[in-house]
């Protein structure tokens, strides 16, 4: 659907994100259940479930980041504001949500025991941001990022009294 189309016709943002969505989805050849859910204006998550989808996720959820950044570019382009869209496919990202935050906790225990830095493993900007929000809880400790593309990690330490 071209975009002088969208703005003739009164579509709601999730009918194209889904029209977007299922366009790309047939062209890879997969039909799997989507549920687009609003969250806010501008603000879309989008839930994929299905069988034999792992080459969707890719390596440490390469492909997923791709299909999301695209679908951020295609919904800009089409609907001529930004649009805030969340992907995720067989809750690849909520069970890596919970791992990043384990990792945080054991990483924060080390701190308040040493009383020493210490650095977590590289990172992408998402996983450092739920390390960031996690850390934001904690009274005594404070984090950081250092380093630069893909060797980027969050560093922890206690807060100077």
């Amino acid at each position: 659907m071209k975009k002088e189309e969208m703005k003739n016709k009164k579509i709601g943002n999730e009918d194209v994100l889904n029209s977007i969505l299922q366009e790309i989805l047939r062209f890879i050849g997969v039909s799997p259940k989507v549920t687009l859910t609003p969250q806010e204006e501008n603000i879309v998550n989008i839930d994929i479930q299905g069988d034999n989808l792992n080459f969707l996720i890719g390596y440490k959820g390469e492909s997923l980041n791709a299909l999301q950044s695209l679908l951020n570019l295609i919904a800009f382009k089409q609907l001529g504001k930004p649009t805030f869209i969340t992907v995720d496919i067989n809750n690849y990202k909520s069970k890596k949500t919970e791992r990043i935050i384990a990792i945080a906790k054991s990483f924060i225990d080390k701190v308040r025991f040493f009383e020493k830095e210490v650095m977590l493993p590289p990172m992408n900007p998402w996983e450092r941001r739920h390390v960031h929000l996690l850390v934001s809880e904690y009274a005594d400790i404070e984090s950081e990022s250092t380093g630069e593309g893909a060797s980027r990690r969050v560093v922890l330490r206690p807060k100077k009294k």
